[in-house]
């Protein structure tokens, strides 16, 4: 059988990749210290700088969030009025 994969946990993972940002220690060292190959902490690096960018960028999200809210209660809105004035009007036909 082949070699069972090791699971690391978030906090490892930052932990090593915040080290390789700082320059502390070099990917090689931290490969051989922590007995990973040096391509999964470049992939680490790589996935930890994508999600603070995918962050940074959240206002102009939770701008389009509040937007589609505000859109969504208008149209509920108009949505109640259709709905009373068709009530209303069957009432006034005897329905």
């Amino acid at each position: 059988m082949g070699k069972q994969r090791k699971i690391w946990s978030p906090e490892i993972k930052e932990q090593i990749v915040l080290t390789v940002l700082r320059g502390e220690q070099s990917v090689a060292e931290l490969a051989r210290q922590h007995g990973v190959a040096e391509s999964l902490i470049h992939k680490w690096r790589s996935q930890f700088l994508e999600a603070g960018r995918a962050r940074l960028g959240s206002d102009a999200f939770d701008h389009s969030v509040k937007a589609l809210e505000k859109e969504n209660e208008r149209l509920k809105n108009l949505l109640g009025e259709k709905e009373l004035s068709l009530w209303i009007a069957k009432k006034a036909r005897g329905l």
